[in-house]
């Protein structure tokens, strides 16, 4: 469905990347609860009801693991029944064109007990697209796990949405524009960038989302982390997780050190030792 609630909103915001690599902890206290809350800082990433476009801070929570999370010792985990569609999604990539990128990806967790059916279900990508530079509603560009690996349940997986130019995607419409394949079949990140030059995320309307649900009677859990994106210029790492640890050696910095702690929850004596935990985890 159509995030045409915000579709007003924004303009463009935010450069893709820092200009080095930067890791972002994303806590629960910095996720967006309501539409003011994204329109005075589309950078926030929040929980989107893709059923009825609306933000709701109740469609999923932070958790320690499962297992090891490839960044800290959290997660997102979203869990859905039926018909739901529940996303961690953001607005903060406004106007990004595709041939910009260098990386693209995600990692998830599926486990075994919070899924009933078919192990090939895990949270997918997908974000508006504008393949003309029109900035026109034109749907969404949807990448599968599934068309691109074998999901495997109870273990973290990373997603590669770029992968050499060979990761696969899909178009929400019913055909690709401009020709009659079908949107449900996959194309390569490469065909698609020399189909569609100047493709983008849209910048008014720039919704980006990874999402948990599709019309499955007895629905799944997905858990998320490690969020990566970047170009030539940096690249930009989220990691979702509510401990208090530093995940850069900049947080600890300037006094930093001092409202941070380690995950067992002691503090720093001082910047140094903060800077080695960020370092060795020790």
């Amino acid at each position: 469905m159509r995030p045409s609630l915000f579709a007003a909103l924004f303009t463009t915001f935010l450069a893709v990347a820092p200009a080095a690599a930067q890791t972002t902890v994303i806590k629960p206290s910095d996720m967006a609860t309501s539409v003011a809350d994204v329109v005075a800082d589309p950078s926030k990433w929040f929980y989107f009801n893709d059923e009825n476009n609306t933000i709701d801070n109740t469609l999923g929570s932070f958790v320690v693991g499962p297992g090891m999370p490839p960044l800290g010792t959290e997660s997102v985990e979203i869990s859905v029944f039926g018909t739901q569609r529940r996303n961690l999604a953001t607005y903060r990539f406004s106007g990004v064109t595709l041939a910009s990128l260098t990386q693209l990806g995600y990692s998830t967790y599926t486990p075994t007990a919070g899924n009933p059916g078919a192990t090939t279900r895990a949270a997918y990508l997908q974000f508006n697209v504008d393949f003309n530079g029109s900035d026109t509603w034109q749907r969404r560009l949807v990448f599968l796990p599934m068309d691109n690996g074998a999901v495997v349940q109870d273990q973290w997986q990373a997603w590669d949405a770029i992968a050499n130019g060979n990761a696969k995607w899909r178009y929400s419409g019913p055909t690709w524009p401009g020709t009659l394949i079908s949107g449900s079949t996959p194309r390569t990140w490469s065909n698609i960038l020399a189909s569609y030059p100047g493709v983008r995320v849209r910048v008014t309307d720039s919704w980006l989302g990874i999402r948990v649900g599709e019309p499955y009677p007895n629905g799944y859990t997905t858990n998320l982390d490690a969020f990566v994106i970047g170009t030539n210029a940096g690249t930009a790492v989220f990691d979702f997780d509510f401990s208090n640890a530093p995940a850069s050696k900049s947080e600890c910095m300037q006094g930093g050190w001092q409202t941070l702690t380690r995950a067992d929850g002691s503090s720093f004596p001082n910047q140094g030792q903060c800077i080695q935990y960020v370092n060795t985890g020790k």
